[in-house]
């Protein structure tokens, strides 16, 4: 069963219950999640050791949300919270860089990756709607860990961008 250690569970309790310091419904998550808290519940990602260090930050975790306007703006602020830190928790498991005995526990390191590691396969299923570019691998990327190509299809939509081209876009633009 997935358990998540006490060093990220418990700031993403304190979001839940914390009240908001924006409007209700503000323009950017930052009346939601402080940068402190941000940084605090995601501790080990500007580490030495994590292939992505300086790469998830808080002004583009910001910049990103902005992006869809639906993204922790609907419903009341306790929905709000659910949606943001069911996020950060998901994605805080995909991108994990921690290991069994790793300080502070294996999750406390999310976000310490920033793509699939060793020597992944292409991903690349045949799919007319989505087909694979020449040459171009469609493995694990992002904080959201995109596999395949019929799911960056559909996100390179989302986000108005070629993925399918591009794929290394998702581990190279934060």
């Amino acid at each position: 069963m997935f358990k998540l250690s006490r060093l990220i569970l418990l700031p993403l309790v304190s979001l839940f219950l914390s009240t908001s310091r924006g409007r209700a419904q503000s323009e950017d998550l930052s009346g939601i999640i402080s940068r402190d808290l941000f940084n605090q519940m995601l501790k080990h990602r500007n580490d030495a050791v994590c292939p992505a260090k300086g790469f998830y930050t808080y002004d583009a975790f910001i910049a990103a949300a902005k992006s869809f306007s639906s993204f922790g703006t609907t419903g009341d602020i306790a929905t709000r919270k659910r949606e943001i830190a069911a996020f950060l928790g998901q994605t805080s498991h995909e991108t994990t860089g921690g290991w069994a005995r790793a300080p502070n526990g294996p999750y406390t390191w999310g976000y310490c990756l920033r793509q699939e590691e060793g020597n992944p396969g292409d991903y690349c299923v045949a799919n007319q709607q989505w087909p694979c570019s020449p040459g171009k691998k469609y493995y694990g990327r992002g904080p959201m860990q995109i596999s395949h190509n019929y799911n960056y299809g559909p996100a390179g939509k989302a986000l108005g961008y070629n993925l399918l081209r591009n794929p290394d876009v998702v581990a190279t633009d934060p």
